[in-house]
């Protein structure tokens, strides 16, 4: 047993430092079926391979406010005007980064879709609504969009430079696109970090990850490859940014001290929702119990020195050239 990270601290159900369940604000899928003892979303079944039941949507909510703290209190980094008049954001889960933004700026109309109906109408501003829609079909809107943001979506895109490439095509001249993900990478801090990473039930479980991504033939190391597509398919003033998130609260400063107490806490919560992604990737269904809780306990290993990169990629559609 390694040295175990200090206490966590307290606010691990989410921004609002309120369960969803308890407050009774999930939102059951009426389109849900169950496995492996959770629900997941039957519309385009298998396509999404984490849950959608109230626990799943208590971890989203907490894993908003770890972006919170990442990004320093934004909701988004990418220059546009201040209330871009159509707003769409893809694959909203529990569309609380939706509302935020609707609330941010009034001037906006905000979108959000996603595969399943999880989004309570508890405080939802007038200018936000949502839809169900796979965006990888035809998308039904009749409008151009003046800013596009997704979340942590690259894993369930079959071809993610062909949504870049729609992305890009429903957007009107000028217009932002603004991608937030994760990467499937493990930095250690140093070499001690890395012979105590190496063999680790957390290792295995990205190992897994990857297997269960080229399985279903889908690019999970896209992440560090959303700069290059974006160029490619005509966006200009393309930037990225790199943070280098701790997967637990061992950093001395206080702020990545704080940002990896919320990574800790979403990925102890994670964890059990990542159980069928590894089964898909090779991991034996009665094998999962055990490697889950080992996973836990790598999670919350001071010795586990360990940055998890996290992406920021946003670029502008050219403006309408006139011809002199």
């Amino acid at each position: 047993m390694g040295p175990q990270s200090p206490p966590l601290r307290s606010g691990a159900s989410g921004s609002s430092g309120s369960s969803r369940q308890a407050t009774g604000e999930t939102v059951p899928d009426a389109l849900s079926v169950e496995e492996y003892g959770r629900l997941y979303n039957a519309y385009r079944e298998g396509k999404y391979l984490l849950p959608n039941d109230g626990e799943e949507q208590d971890r989203l909510d907490l894993q908003h406010h770890q972006w919170l703290l990442m990004l320093e209190g934004r909701l988004s980094l990418a220059p546009f005007v201040s209330d871009p008049p159509e707003v769409l954001d893809i694959g909203t889960g529990t569309g609380i980064w939706a509302k935020q933004f609707a609330r941010k700026h009034q001037g906006s109309n905000v979108i959000g879709t996603d595969l399943s109906l999880i989004q309570t109408n508890v405080n939802l501003p007038a200018n936000c609504s949502f839809v169900r829609e796979d965006s990888e079909e035809l998308w039904v809107f009749d409008k151009q969009f003046d800013y596009i943001h997704w979340r942590l979506m690259l894993t369930c895109f079959n071809d993610f430079r062909g949504m870049i490439g729609k992305i890009f095509n429903n957007l009107n001249p000028g217009g932002w696109a603004e991608f937030q993900e994760a990467s499937f990478d493990l930095l250690p801090a140093d070499q001690v970090a890395a012979s105590v990473l190496h063999g680790s039930a957390l290792e295995q479980c990205f190992i897994y990850a990857l297997e269960a991504g080229r399985r279903m033939g889908r690019d999970f190391e896209a992440p560090r490859k959303l700069k290059k597509a974006m160029i490619e398919a005509g966006f200009e003033d393309v930037v990225e940014k790199q943070i280098l998130a701790p997967i637990n609260s061992w950093p001395l400063d206080p702020k990545d001290s704080m940002i990896g107490n919320w990574v800790c806490l979403n990925g102890l919560r994670a964890a059990e929702s990542l159980g069928k992604v590894m089964i898909v990737g090779g991991l034996p269904e009665e094998e999962a119990p055990a490697l889950i809780q080992e996973i836990r306990h790598d999670l919350t290993n001071a010795s586990m020195r360990v940055y998890e990169p996290q992406y920021v990629v946003y670029g502008r559609k050219p403006n309408i050239k006139l011809e002199q």
